[in-house]
């Protein structure tokens, strides 16, 4: 087979790649789009499949869209920022259709996908890697496929325009004062990263440098940003390490933290807070399984891998028992304290892995049972606790088609069936797509 080739697109694979073939050859495009002809050099090659990078395009689709952004294609970041957003959303809605076909009953349930009215700036967090040499700095995303590079992101649609300027005067700041960028490979250098964290409802924006050691030139970092950042933060992650072993933070300005809000609810997010990366979808996904859970009218509920306790709260504040459990003791600290700073009823809250979780837990009679579990989906042991629990309701939140083509079995032999099958696009301009499934447990026959 030729380097180069000529190959017609046939889909958007989950991935963000194009699936062409030639004969019964499968070759993965970066930057195609589902119906076009293309001129491809093959990048890569396995026994059956092949990865290739467009050389021309030839017959283009009616929705490619110009992606606004110089580095779309060599950035890692977004995947389909060259395709019009609402056929975005109906791929999306494809992968968990082509993710699901199993279950012909569950595809019926999928709902058009809930995109976006504006699909640009809506994170609320990003971070910045720095590369390149000590007087040409970059800060910015990985190259596509290459860990060790970097490409630009001061002209990034993904955050604010505010936190572009952030990115602009940090480069400049490590580019003045002759600051080496970290260099993964040969683990030398000094600056690593930045991290914008923006509360989109209350305009407060945390910034945090993380560098391999501290330096004098960091204390000028508050005057730098100015009025852009609300707290400035100091990373120290020592060069055997990868970034995100963070060895302290050390607070140059602000309260250390920033606060956000969802549906009136108040948050405090720290520098390694988990918190979900667009608000404004956030906030609708929230709300709508409150509105599901209000239609039920569960007494008990029990809340899975509850994080920081936004669907604990959106739940308890109806005055239902919540019991919440979550991995993570530092996330469950911060879930207290903000149930405090809402005012809200009182939670039970678990800090334990959902396997490893007392049956006492299981046994409390929940009417509902709501999971939003990793991208890798449940534990065995874990789905076996839920499915014992034998809630007549369920709500799962999945981030992964994959996972969730796994998982759903397990509860579809425990005699569940799904009701709803909602998905939301929570990360535009990429191959990510969530789903709220309602589950209801059928009386045997």
């Amino acid at each position: 087979m030729n380097d180069e080739l000529e190959v017609t697109i046939e889909k958007t694979v989950f991935e963000g790649r194009a699936l062409a073939r030639h004969g019964r050859y499968v070759i993965f495009v970066d930057g195609a789009l589902p119906g076009e002809r293309v001129r491809v050099a093959l990048t890569g090659r396995k026994r059956r499949y092949a990865f290739a990078r467009v050389l021309e395009l030839l017959e283009a689709s009616p929705h490619r869209c110009d992606p606004g952004c110089g580095v779309f294609g060599t950035c890692g970041g977004c995947s389909l920022l060259n395709m019009d957003y609402a056929t975005q959303l109906e791929q999306k809605r494809g992968f968990l259709l082509e993710a699901l076909h199993a279950w012909p009953e569950v595809t019926a349930q999928v709902a058009a996908v809930l995109g976006m009215d504006d699909p640009y700036f809506f994170r609320n967090k990003m971070v910045y890697s720095f590369g390149g040499p000590v007087d040409a700095p970059v800060l910015g995303m990985h190259r596509r496929g290459d860990f060790y590079s970097c490409v630009s992101a001061v002209e990034c649609r993904l955050q604010s325009p505010q936190a572009q300027e952030i990115v602009r005067r940090l480069l400049e700041f490590a580019r003045t004062r002759g600051l080496p960028p970290f260099d993964e490979r040969r683990k030398v250098g000094l600056v690593r990263d930045l991290t914008v964290r923006e509360g989109k409802r209350t305009g407060q924006r945390m910034v945090m440098l993380t560098a391999t050691a501290a330096h004098p030139a960091f204390a000028e970092l508050p005057a730098v940003l100015g009025e852009l950042a609300t707290t400035v933060l100091l990373g120290i992650s020592p060069p055997l390490h990868n970034a995100a072993r963070l060895e302290r933070v050390e607070v140059l300005s602000g309260p250390g933290l920033i606060e956000e809000q969802l549906n009136g609810l108040t948050f405090e997010v720290g520098p390694t807070t988990f918190f979900q990366t667009n608000t404004l979808q956030a906030e609708r996904m929230f709300a709508l399984l409150a509105q599901w859970a209000d239609e039920i009218q569960p007494r008990v509920v029990l809340d899975l891998y509850a994080g920081t306790g936004p669907i604990a709260f959106h739940l308890a504040r109806a005055g239902r028992r919540v019991i919440a459990v979550e991995t993570h003791p530092a996330s469950v600290e911060a879930a207290r304290r903000n149930q405090q700073r809402n005012n809200l009823p009182e939670i039970e809250w678990l800090a334990a892995d959902v396997e490893k979780a007392p049956d006492a837990v299981f046994a409390s009679a929940p009417d509902l049972v709501v999971l939003d579990p990793p991208r890798s989906g449940l534990l065995p042991q874990a789905a076996a606790k839920i499915v014992a629990a034998g809630a007549p309701h369920l709500f799962y939140v999945s981030c992964n088609p994959a996972t969730l083509a796994r998982d759903l079995p397990l509860f579809l032999n425990a005699g569940y069936v799904v009701t709803r099958l909602q998905p939301m696009d929570m990360f535009p301009h990429s191959y990510h797509v969530e789903a709220l499934l309602q589950l209801r447990r059928m009386p045997p026959p």
